[in-house]
């Protein structure tokens, strides 16, 4: 028994191990691409080992009959093709799992019922065309195989930012449309799934209906609101052609999402009866095209995602007329050139291309050369083109059918640089509209004392400098433009010459050059002296001290400085006891600025005034003193008693120090510091 257990334990382990190397796949999912009922079906399935060796057997029972409908044989892929034929009755709930094999070992997915004809799984939706218009988008999305409506789900977002979901269903028709609000001047990212309709009972409440898978991602920019600005250079001009390089802006960011194409629209051959245009598609925001010498029109406009940019036209005009025809662009005609064409203009204002031309592919210059209008001037352009679409002017020429004299004289004849025995006459050249022919040249006749001198000046001149005129002489000048059939009228003017000679003398202009830098060396050595510090300095004043003398018998102990109340004291009553000082004494004082110092006797109970004698002043002054001597004049009269005494009385007032002293020439002299 012991044994039997142990083979059977052995047994079931080794089955447990073997088993737990098959895994499964995921249950199978079999559906249809449309609603069409005769519509074959695809199963599919994920791998849940990547072991190489496991094959898959696909299973459809059917519960009501409880039996296999068919097994087939997937081997190692991922999905299976299944006829209708083998499924059987598509209306009925079937069960189906797959079995997977590796090696010995077999396991099985889980089982799925379903009803067949209820399994539909649309293609993913193609986005065919997106408009915006602001905040609005439109949206136009194909058709799913049957062309029937269809449940939808869209999500958007902002870049960078959550999803936002909806949906909507669509009815039968063409073209799937809806209507997404966006906020306008932002850009987004958009996907769109699709699931197909119940179209019996039996999908009502199927558990089972199958979305599409989401479409790719697609940027959906802002409209291009504005023209794209075009920039042109010509690189070059060679054998009566052009070679220009175009470049334009790109739209602002938010535009630009999702990349930007540009339709570029070039007219450059001009003789074709309706204007033959060439029109190229890039990516690039530069091209390079080749031009004859005539004018040329280019137009573009950008495209993106939701929409086109309005479109801009430029004009490359033509090569700037020339007022003689080139000799050398005769050379340029090419006898083999595939096709030819004349472009011929009456000049507007002699100067001006008008905005239409006269164009032919059969007239030669010949024959428009008698049929335009006599003395007016016209442009002609000979156009020729090779093979491979090469353009090229062969010549560009001024002409008129008949020439005659100008019809008026240059206008502002002016003289100017006027001296003794020269002067220059200048003037405005004759318009074009005014020459009636080619301008040869300029004609002036200049008369005085008797004679008349001939000078003529080339065409393209404005301007002739007199000579060997004699001084304090009148002249007359007339001046007139040449054609080949003659002179015009006469433009004419007066002028006398110095009678001596004006300006200074080289000697007096050596003098004076000779002064202007011995000047500017001055100023230049004054500057280098200062700067160098070569002389010694100026000194400064000095104020010498006053020496004070003090008498022998003066008290030198340290006098403290106090303010105190004074009163002011006339000489008569100094010999008199002092009374106190009122404040409105106090304040008369203050407005003349002195201060008398005051000292109580403390030993005289009655409060009277002590003897002027009994006061003595310090000889050191205030710290701040400068040295100043007020010398007062004699403001009050004393008595002899006090004369003979020779005493000094000393006061301090707001940083001013006043010693008054009484002596024998009984002046006061006040120090001020």
């Amino acid at each position: 028994m012991r044994m039997r257990a142990a083979v059977l334990v052995l047994v079931v382990s080794v089955s447990l191990t073997e088993a737990a190397g098959c895994v499964s796949t995921s249950p199978p999912h079999c559906y249809k691409t449309s609603t069409m009922q005769q519509e074959d079906f695809f199963c599919e399935w994920d791998k849940r080992s990547h072991e190489k060796s496991q094959t898959h057997t696909l299973h459809v029972w059917d519960s009501e009959n409880k039996k296999i409908l068919t097994v087939i044989n997937c081997g190692e892929q991922e999905q299976k093709y299944v006829p209708l034929e083998k499924l059987g009755i598509t209306t009925k709930k079937t069960d189906l799992w797959l079995q997977t094999q590796v090696g010995n070992i077999t396991c099985n997915s889980s089982k799925v019922s379903v009803i067949l004809e209820c399994m539909v799984k649309y293609s993913k939706p193609q986005i065919l065309r997106m408009k915006r218009l602001a905040g609005i988008l439109n949206l136009t999305v194909d058709k799913p195989k049957d062309h029937k409506g269809a449940k939808y789900e869209i999500r958007w977002r902002e870049s960078g930012s959550e999803w936002q979901n909806a949906t909507f269903e669509t009815k039968y028709s063409t073209e799937d449309l809806y209507t997404l609000h966006l906020q306008y001047t932002k850009s987004y990212q958009i996907q769109l799934r699709r699931q197909a309709k119940p179209h019996s009972d039996l999908c009502n409440n199927s558990l089972h209906a199958l979305w599409s898978d989401w479409s790719p991602v697609v940027d959906v920019p802002s409209e291009i609101r504005h023209t794209p600005v075009i920039h042109w250079v010509v690189n070059k001009m060679t054998n009566g052609t052009r070679d220009i390089t175009l470049s334009w802006d790109a739209p602002p960011v938010n535009e630009s999402v999702g990349g930007v194409k540009y339709n570029l629209t070039l007219s450059v051959w001009p003789c074709a009866k309706k204007q033959k245009k060439m029109d190229h598609l890039t990516v690039n925001r530069t091209y390079n095209i080749s031009v004859t010498y005539s004018e040329a029109r280019i137009s573009i406009f950008a495209t993106n995602n939701v929409g086109s940019s309005p479109q801009e036209e430029i004009i490359i005009p033509a090569v700037k007329h020339l007022s003689y025809c080139d000799p050398q662009m005769s050379s340029y005609v090419i006898t083999k050139a595939k096709k030819s064409c004349l472009e011929w203009y009456k000049l507007e204002d002699g100067e001006t291309r008008p905005e239409t031309v006269n164009k032919s592919t059969q007239k030669s210059f010949k024959d428009i050369k008698n049929v335009v209008e006599n003395f007016v001037r016209h442009y002609y352009f000979l156009h020729t083109m090779k093979k491979k679409k090469h353009y090229q002017t062969a010549v560009m020429c001024p002409f008129y059918s008949k020439q005659t004299a100008p019809s008026n004289g240059p206008a502002s004849v002016n003289i100017s640089d006027l001296t003794h025995d020269s002067a220059v006459v200048s003037w405005f050249s004759i318009p074009v509209v005014e020459q009636r022919g080619f301008l040869q040249h300029y004609v002036i006749w200049i008369s005085g004392q008797g004679n008349t001198r001939f000078y003529e000046v080339p065409a393209h001149k404005t301007s002739f400098l007199i000579k060997d005129l004699h001084p304090g002489t009148s002249y007359t000048i007339s001046i007139a433009g040449r054609t080949e059939a003659g002179n015009g009228p006469n433009s004419t003017t007066n002028f006398e010459t110095h009678s001596k000679e004006m300006g200074l003398s080289w000697q007096d202009l050596t003098i004076l050059i000779i002064c202007v830098v011995a000047f500017l060396c001055t100023i230049i050595c004054s500057i280098a002296v200062r700067r160098l510090k070569l002389l010694p300095e100026v000194p400064s004043p000095v104020l010498d001290t006053i020496e004070f003398k003090c008498p022998e018998d003066q008290d030198l102990s340290q006098m403290m400085e106090e303010v105190h109340e004074f009163v002011l004291l006339l000489r008569q009553d100094l010999s008199k006891p002092r009374e106190d000082v009122t404040s409105e004494q106090g304040t008369l004082l203050q407005d003349f600025g002195l201060v008398v110092l005051q000292e109580e006797d403390e030993e005289n109970e009655e409060g009277g005034v002590t003897d002027l004698s009994s006061i003595k002043s310090s000889c050191y002054p205030n710290p701040s003193y400068r040295g100043q001597t007020l010398q007062l004049p004699e403001p009050f009269p004393m008595t002899d008693s006090i004369s003979k005494d020779n005493d000094t009385e000393s006061t301090y007032r707001n940083g001013l120090f006043f010693e008054t002293r009484v002596g024998e020439c009984d002046k006061t002299v006040v120090n001020k510091t």
